[in-house]
């Protein structure tokens, strides 16, 4: 009788538990069927990266502007892009001679530089003619460019026109940009150095993103798929030995990235040496670097190449930083004012005029 009892015992336990497991089971099937569905919708209802409305491939720079882009609403209504023939954000061209009586200043970079989500005339290089009329600038910025993609557009085509004055402008993520040779699913080139020289790597750019602009959407939204991210995990605990090595990798990477815009740098100042002009590195600030996240790394790093090569570095990050609690927030696009994809945190006109500012007032202090 007691066999009897503790068998039938034992079976409901079984029952139980087997019924929680399916539960389980079924709660972890509708988790990932719906993180799935989830990504579908998204890559269906997605905008395109603003960058895709105004620019084309360009095998040596993986992406450009289009020459004479007129787009009277592209951030909104009234916010306009314009590009002159030359690919530049402009509303005319540019010969190649300075003006009589002018003083030319090249701007490159990426979207800070470009003037994102703000209009022609706000844009932080555009804004320097308005605090000196004997300025004219002309707008290199480039939406997701690296500091190596903005060094090679700058070699090609920047330094066919004369100027006075290079001002090579980057946030700190374009850094980590130049470590990859892609960028949010679209190929660029990336730098190198063999024998002590800087080459270019994955040239001619390959196209395929650029032709299945949806298919590059969802790719990128796949990686943010939980499964994925546990995949791609293991796939790094089994290729890498070390105990630290993800850390250890990433040491290695800004190193590496370090040698490389020591080389740029190096390459810049010379060729501006020689023409008698000015080279100018400006650090620009990210919404995330406010309060905590301060790169001190390339901070340091920066300082000390401004230093050995004599070429001034104005950290406006810095004295975004040093403004009260609060007002350096206000410089930036929040989250849901424009519809594109990872449009929150670029300086709004408010904060363009504040970099124009900081750079007008250092460059004339460095006079």
């Amino acid at each position: 009788m007691s066999e009897s009892r503790t068998h039938a015992k034992t079976k409901w336990i079984r029952l139980i538990a087997g019924n929680i497991l399916v539960f389980v089971l079924i709660l972890l099937l509708l988790e990932g069927g719906s993180s799935y569905l989830l990504v579908l919708f998204n890559s269906l209802m997605a905008r395109p990266v603003a960058e895709r409305l105004h620019t084309q491939y360009d095998p040596e720079l993986g992406w450009v502007n289009k020459p004479n882009i007129n787009m009277p609403n592209m951030y909104g209504q009234g916010i306009s892009l314009k590009t002159n023939s030359q690919r530049f954000r402009a509303d005319h061209d540019f010969d190649v001679a300075v003006p009589h009586g002018k003083y030319r200043a090249i701007c490159s970079g990426d979207s800070f530089t470009l003037g994102y989500g703000v209009s022609d005339d706000h844009a932080w290089c555009q804004l320097l003619t308005k605090l000196d009329p004997q300025l004219e600038t002309v707008n290199m910025g480039q939406a997701g460019y690296g500091l190596d993609q903005a060094y090679l557009w700058y070699k090609r085509d920047g330094l066919k026109f004369e100027h006075q004055i290079h001002l090579l402008a980057f946030i700190t993520d374009d850094f980590k940009r130049m470590q990859s040779d892609k960028f949010i699913g679209y190929s660029k080139p990336f730098l190198d150095i063999k024998n002590g020289s800087l080459v270019v790597r994955n040239v001619p750019v390959p196209r395929r993103a650029y032709q299945a602009a949806w298919l590059t959407t969802t790719i990128e939204q796949l990686k943010l798929l939980r499964t994925v991210e546990f995949l791609n995990r293991l796939s790094l605990r089994l290729r890498e030995s070390s105990r630290n090595s993800d850390e250890i990798s990433v040491k290695d990477k800004n190193r590496k990235t370090r040698e490389i815009v020591s080389k740029i740098l190096e390459d810049l100042k010379r060729q501006d040496d020689a023409q008698s002009r000015r080279l100018v590195m400006v650090y620009l600030p990210q919404k995330s670097e406010m309060k905590s996240e301060y790169p001190q790394e390339w901070i340091k790093f920066l300082k000390t190449e401004s230093e050995a090569l004599g070429i001034p570095l104005i950290n406006v990050l810095e004295s975004f930083r040093n403004l009260p609690d609060g007002e350096a927030e206000e410089m930036f696009i929040p989250e849901g004012q424009l519809g594109y994809r990872g449009a929150a945190g670029h300086l709004n006109n408010q904060g363009n005029q504040l970099v124009a500012d900081i750079i007008y007032k250092s460059l004339r202090e460095e006079k």
